[in-house]
């Protein structure tokens, strides 16, 4: 049996009320971003039923350090996610998992 190193990357927040309308966008723009950084293999965003503001992305990785890498880049500020971080109320969960 082989193992493999990807990742899956799970982020779930709310976005701020102004910024809702602007998702759709705000998502195309990320997933630009995210393809210039080295190891993605997907990347899928879902937006809520209904009225809620929560929303999840979802992105595999060839490895934990790309997806940390990434992780850190957005966490420190890197220009590239600015506007869609902007649009994040309230991170309510982010982590790493392994395909098993």
């Amino acid at each position: 049996m082989q193992h493999t190193a990807q990742v899956l990357e799970l982020a779930i927040f709310k976005v701020k009320q102004e910024c809702v309308a602007q998702m759709p966008t705000l998502r195309s723009g990320l997933r630009e971003t995210l393809k210039c950084f080295p190891g993605l293999i997907d990347y899928r965003a879902y937006a809520p039923l209904g009225d809620d503001r929560v929303f999840v992305d979802l992105a595999m990785w060839e490895s934990l350090e790309y997806a940390q890498d990434v992780a850190k880049a957005f966490r420190e500020g890197d220009a590239r996610f600015a506007e869609y971080a902007h649009a994040i109320e309230d991170l309510t969960f982010m982590s790493h998992f392994a395909v098993s």
